[in-house]
């Protein structure tokens, strides 16, 4: 099984241009077509009149029932004009525009903005005059663009990458409160060492072969270096620690074999496994929590020399420079 990362793509517009609703639904489903089996996303798109409930709200508007239901549920939004720019609702000049603004205020997702560049009718005109307005005041505000399906192709291609790393970010940046967690294993450092940072350091030495492998002290060492106490199990872990790497010139030891170390850590007690649910059969993270963390890392640095002397053994060969011996006489220029 597979696992696919669905973004909502919530598309806003006047009722003029209903065709190119459609024309947009269509440039999502073919961008699925070519691009799902190697980004594991699924675009669905999101239209008021076919994904809206019809609900009843004391005090409230239909255009606000709209923002609720799906508009702040989505995590891109879409908008286009032609040359009407809507009918007034809820003290907006347009419900296209109270739908952007409600979606920037409330969803922080990422926002596109087209307009047709088409010849206006003569009749729509003076309708066009408010359409140009808006454009304008848009010009210190953000991004726009004009409408054709390859440049909204272009964008959302940009744009995915963008949700799915601030999905990602915000996962890793929740703060736990660790003591509520309920977990399959239980803090082997908290058993074995009680007492001050001495006693620490006397009875769990990270230098020492025989109480923790290589690629276990390495992880650790990343951990206090990258300032990360908590892994998830999905690929923004191996992310980072393949940044970390480049960032050191150091081969990738441990990127090809962090999942395999955060579980022998577990299974020692080091980290613990965090489950979303009680019937998930592999852990979502691997937790340091926060006392051994201050431990680990009041520890590390008091030895940053050893950490020194450890990072070199993992460093990168520096690749010879092919042309650094030839003279300017062998060059064929």
């Amino acid at each position: 099984m597979k696992t696919i990362n669905l973004i909502k793509v919530f598309i806003a517009s006047p009722g003029d241009i209903a065709a190119k609703r459609n024309e947009v639904e269509e440039t999502i489903y073919r961008w699925n077509i070519e691009n799902t089996d190697n980004t594991k996303v699924i675009l669905m798109p999101i239209r008021w009149e076919t994904n809206a409930i019809p609900t009843y709200v004391n005090n409230s508007s239909g255009q606000s029932v709209i923002n609720k239901q799906i508009v702040e549920n989505s995590d891109i939004l879409l908008a286009i004009f032609g040359h009407k720019l809507g009918s007034p609702v809820d003290n907006y000049r347009s419900g296209t525009i109270a739908e952007i603004d409600y979606f920037y205020k409330n969803s922080k997702g990422e926002v596109g903005i087209f307009f047709l560049d088409e010849p206006v009718p003569q009749i729509l005109a003076e309708e066009y005059i408010e359409v140009k307005k808006y454009r304008d005041s848009l010009e210190d505000k953000g991004f726009y663009g004009t409408y054709s399906k390859d440049n909204i192709r272009r964008f959302l291609t940009k744009k995915v990458g963008s949700v799915i790393e601030k999905a990602q970010n915000n996962l890793e940046s929740k703060r736990f409160d660790l003591d509520s967690i309920s977990y399959k294993t239980s803090s082997a450092i908290n058993k074995k060492v009680t007492g001050t940072d001495e006693d620490f350091e006397d009875n769990l030495d990270i230098f020492d072969p025989i109480e923790f492998d290589n690629d276990e002290r390495l992880l650790l060492i990343y951990a206090f270096m990258d300032e990360n106490s908590i892994f998830s199990t999905d690929n923004s872990t191996y992310r980072k620690v393949v940044q970390w790497e480049s960032d050191n010139n150091l081969r990738s030891y441990l990127s090809d074999r962090v999942f395999d170390v955060l579980e022998k850590l577990s299974k020692s007690g080091i980290v613990k496994e965090e489950y979303d649910s009680s019937f998930d059969e592999y852990p979502s993270r691997y937790i340091l929590i926060s006392e051994d963390y201050k431990k680990f890392k009041s520890y590390f640095l008091k030895n940053e020399k050893k950490i020194s002397v450890i990072m070199e053994k993992y460093k990168a060969p520096i690749q010879a420079d092919p042309f650094s011996n030839l003279d300017e006489s062998d060059l064929p220029f």
